[in-house]
């Protein structure tokens, strides 16, 4: 799509400015959620189920949304995730009980499932090949700039003036990302073969199973770190456990562009596979923790390790397929993105009925382990995937 080796063109800057408030919108929720059904007499289950079901419809919607991608491009994709985000924003505004949110969830995450796949793949098309690494870390800093600012500020928002407020600033955040996906100039899609229903092998890609499969084991215990750590840090003793994820964010914020660009040089193994290992030390910081100091430490381990191997991750599914098939791809890898997500969500609620949270954290350290495990097979493959 682009011939020039510039990242700062004027559609790579206005597609990280709406994923900015796509993901703005999501943060500012995303810590009040937890504490929002608890307030409504939710019980650690619900806690758990209602992330995961989020989760788990953002993970269906992957699969299609790759296949509307590469078949129709990606301008209705985008726009329809961010509306979809607005809207749900506002319903939070008519959801007094925990049955109405399990609800809401379940049409909120479809945002989820379409924006960031039809996103991560347009940031793809405008990458030059041997920036790849480098453009994903700076796509993820939008993310990162989102996570520093939205959780604090949507728990100091509820502090303030109450839950209503934050829905309705939740929805003005999506309304700016509408803004820039109209403004974003993106050509005119190929024809497409006539129109039919997608098969198999259009909505899932086998060469993204490795990467995808390294990705699931970093995504299981986040599952679980984002249900229950604002529960954790309040019982930890911190004031605002939003600012778990400013902390976490701003250590990804500071390595994610240098990871990218250490890995289009050395290989997507060199970056992934450390960062694997760090984010098993940040779950056991985080399980050993007993105050403050504790968590905000974990956090910020942890935000180095996603900082290095999540957006690598993400650079090494492009390298492996062509430009006509990103789209199921990245579908495929968002897969794995949602299904940790969901799985280790309503996974952790369930054991929390028998273990305690410094048990949950330690022994969520090992998927990271197997992780890296299956990352020196990307060293392997180093050369056939690029």
């Amino acid at each position: 799509m682009v011939t020039t080796s510039s990242l700062a063109t004027r559609p790579f800057i206005l597609v990280c400015l709406a994923t900015g408030f796509f993901y703005l919108s999501f943060y500012l929720i995303l810590p009040v959620m937890p504490l929002y059904v608890a307030d409504l007499g939710g019980t650690s289950n619900q806690i758990g189920l209602i992330i995961a079901l989020f989760a788990f419809v953002a993970m269906v919607m992957r699969p299609p949304a790759g296949w509307l991608i590469d078949t129709k491009g990606s301008r209705s994709v985008l726009l329809v995730g961010m509306a979809i985000f607005l809207l749900a924003s506002l319903g939070y505004l008519l959801t007094p009980s925990v049955r109405s949110i399990l609800a809401l969830r379940l049409f909120h995450g479809l945002g989820m499932g379409l924006f960031p796949t039809a996103a991560t793949v347009v940031i793809a098309e405008l990458a030059p090949p041997a920036r790849r690494g480098e453009a994903m870390g700076w796509f993820g800093i939008a993310n990162s700039i989102a996570f520093i600012l939205g959780p604090a500020g949507g728990l100091a928002v509820v502090a303030r003036t109450g839950y209503a407020a934050l829905f309705l600033l939740a929805a003005g955040v999506a309304a700016l990302g509408l803004v820039c996906i109209w403004l974003l100039p993106l050509p005119a899609r190929k024809a497409s073969p006539p129109a039919r229903l997608p098969r198999l092998g259009d909505i899932f890609s086998r060469a993204a199973l490795l990467p995808s499969a390294i990705l699931l084991f970093l995504y299981l215990p986040y599952g679980g770190l984002i249900s229950f750590i604002p529960i954790v840090a309040t019982q930890r003793g911190l004031t605002n456990p939003g600012l778990f994820f400013t902390v976490y964010a701003a250590a990804m914020l500071l390595v994610r562009s240098k990871a990218g660009e250490i890995s289009d040089r050395h290989g997507r193994a060199a970056v992934i596979l450390p960062g694997m290992l760090i984010a098993a030390v940040s779950l056991v910081v985080l399980g050993l923790a007993s105050g403050p100091a504790g968590i905000l430490a974990g956090g910020a381990i942890f935000g180095i390790a996603f900082g290095m191997a999540q957006p690598t991750l993400m650079a090494l599914v492009v390298d492996r397929v062509s430009p006509a098939e990103r789209g199921k791809a990245m579908g495929t890898f968002y897969v794995a993105w949602e299904l940790g997500i969901a799985a280790g969500a309503a996974g952790s609620g369930w054991l929390l009925n028998s273990i305690d949270f410094e048990m949950l954290f330690l022994g969520a350290a090992a998927a990271p382990f197997v992780g890296a495990f299956l990352a020196l097979r990307a060293r392997a493959s180093r050369r056939e995937a690029i």
